[in-house]
């Protein structure tokens, strides 16, 4: 079982290196032969990973995104980037509330092996960090609501703050989401009231910048 399982991370570990696989490669590269690994890719499918296969002599195996998010395999430099990604996520605020950073850095440190705890550790004890403003911070959910809305190119319904604090509404068409360490600001071209398409309701809560009219 010992041995199944440590196969079927390495496989799995292959298949996130590049977007395609044949069967013959995977094979060479695991060890293995080919009926062990159609097995062992139907085994990570049970498991909850999505991998695709096209027939034929030039088809192979393809690892997708799923509907649910299954275990991750990562080396130590990625382990450590990620670790070090969410730690700063949570004392910066960068996306918004620091619970979700926090908690995910805590299951994260709790698995680390002890040399990649060690280098973390070291850089926790190096750094220093200037207290941030007592300031309202942007939610998580709202921030990537309106990432998406910059992606898709989709118009959206503003309620911010002007520079004198008067509560507006604006429609605007989103295009980018800068983030200055301490603030997050939306780029979009401002709508005149009454035209173009109607617009998905968005709040931006608190965390407007003065003069906050997008433009």
């Amino acid at each position: 079982m010992i041995a199944a399982s440590a196969r079927l991370l390495r496989l799995l570990a292959v298949l996130a290196t590049r977007p395609s696989w044949t069967c013959a490669e995977l094979a060479e590269r695991t060890a293995v032969t080919e009926r062990t690994v159609r097995r062992d890719v139907a085994r990570l499918r049970e498991l909850g990973y999505v991998v695709d296969s096209e027939p034929g002599p030039w088809g192979g195996y393809r690892l997708r995104a799923g509907t649910h998010i299954p275990p991750l395999i990562l080396d130590d430099e990625e382990a450590l980037a990620v670790a070090v990604g969410l730690r700063e996520a949570a004392l910066s605020g960068a996306v918004g509330g620091d619970q979700a950073a926090l908690s995910a850095l805590l299951k994260l440190r709790q698995v680390l092996p002890g040399r990649i705890a060690d280098r973390l550790a070291g850089a926790d004890a190096a750094f220093v960090r200037t207290p941030r403003p007592d300031e309202p911070q942007i939610t998580a959910g709202l921030l990537l609501e309106l990432a998406a809305a910059c992606r898709a190119g989709e118009r959206a319904r503003l309620s911010c703050r002007d520079g004198q604090g008067r509560a507006t509404l604006r429609d605007v068409d989103p295009y980018r989401l800068v983030h200055t360490g301490r603030r997050w600001y939306l780029v979009a071209r401002d709508v005149p009231a009454g035209s173009g398409a109607p617009s998905a309701p968005t709040g931006w809560n608190g965390s407007s910048p003065p003069g906050s009219r997008p433009t």
